[in-house]
């Protein structure tokens, strides 16, 4: 790349974009030698290429050199050597930064800026949700402005259209789950209280549950996608040129559809799962489909199904909001959709297990 014998440096390779890292590792080692020259010569026969990046770097690593040595250009080709002189110029001309700024910042630096960064966040989603507050409490005086269009339709891709995934992957996780605690069930011959684990765990816990982790992967990234797309295309801001409050047509209609689907969906999960473990039983554990079904009233209560589906509006409205949230957050190009889509799913997923957690510790103390 750029090497010293006697008094001529020579250039030599590709000084281009390509080949930045090696350049800079070069120059670095040229730059440590002693240069106390009276006239140095730059020797460029055997460069082969160099655009405006490798005469950035150049220009800096002959800053080495110092200003008493006379320096001699020789076996450049004209336009390399018009180029670098035009880089030259324009660098001193403008002051343009010769070294990138130092990055480094201590532990408590770092650890102070990720908490500065999410108590950030964490005051701009607030914000979010009390301009969705008061927009839904003026919806609830005046439900005929409700966008009913959209609302169907989102009953419709975020209901509907979830059945087939949910039914099969609680079906799955209902046979599994029978087929694990059955096995130890078996060995101390109290097979039938398979129905017993299995309903309870499946209506309290893990119909929801699932269910909400599988929406916030489907449903919530779809909404940050969707959103972020619109703002990444402007349609967002078109929007409120014409007049129209953005989170009332984007965001109300997605909440109230989850908010209703998403309990009908956990019902609807807590048959498919019962329906596994019960398929199961009857092949692993030898429980007729008539003996596990006769047994189901005698375990589930009221209280276990109520305990599961109370979680699932909360789900849907947690789900909705960081999902458009992550979407409105999105700026420049397509790259940023596919962060805030991510970041949606995450952060949805881990206040869903939160939210279960709380309600678990909530559940038991008031005795349901």
């Amino acid at each position: 790349m750029i090497t010293l014998d006697k008094n001529t440096i020579y250039i030599d390779g590709d000084w281009t974009l390509s080949n930045l890292k090696a350049i800079q590792i070069a120059a670095d080692k040229f730059k440590a030698q002693s240069l106390n020259l009276k006239s140095i010569t730059i020797d460029g026969s055997k460069l082969k290429n160099l655009d405006t990046i490798g005469c950035q770097e150049l220009y800096i690593a002959l800053e080495a050199i110092p200003k008493s040595t006379s320096v001699d250009f020789t076996n450049f080709e004209k336009k390399q050597i018009d180029l670098f002189q035009f880089i030259k110029t324009k660098i001193d001309d403008a002051g343009i930064q010769k070294t990138a700024p130092s990055n480094h910042c201590s532990l408590i630096g770092r650890v102070g800026l990720i908490t500065v960064s999410a108590l950030d966040e964490m005051q701009k989603f607030i914000e979010f949700i009390g301009e969705i507050s008061v927009i839904a409490m003026k919806r609830a005086f005046t439900p005929w402005n409700i966008r009913w269009g959209a609302f169907w339709s989102n009953i419709q891709s975020a209901g509907v259209m979830a059945l087939p995934i949910i039914g099969l992957l609680n079906f799955l996780i209902g046979a599994v789950i029978a087929y694990q605690a059955g096995n130890l069930l078996r060995m101390f011959g109290a097979s039938i209280y398979i129905v017993d684990f299995s309903a309870v765990a499946v209506l309290r816990v893990l119909g929801p549950l699932l269910t909400a982790i599988i929406i916030a992967g489907r449903t919530g990234a779809a909404y940050a996608a969707q959103i972020g797309t619109m703002v990444v295309n402007e349609e967002v801001d078109a929007l409120e040129t014409i007049g129209i409050n953005k989170y009332d047509q984007l965001v109300l209609p997605k909440m109230y559809a989850l908010a209703i689907s998403l309990p009908l969906l956990t019902l609807f999960a807590d048959m498919m799962a019962i329906l596994g473990s019960m398929v199961l039983a009857y092949f692993y554990l030898d429980i007729s489909f008539g003996e596990y079904l006769s047994t189901i009233p005698n375990t589930i209560t009221w209280r276990s199904l109520v305990v599961g589906l109370v979680q699932a509006p909360v789900f849907a409205i947690v789900i909705t909001l960081v999902g458009c949230y992550q979407g409105f957050q999105v700026s420049g190009g397509a790259d940023s959709v596919g962060q805030q889509t991510t970041k949606a799913v995450v952060q949805s997923i881990f206040l869903v297990i939160v939210i279960v957690a709380l309600f678990s510790i909530l559940m038991r103390n008031v005795g349901l």
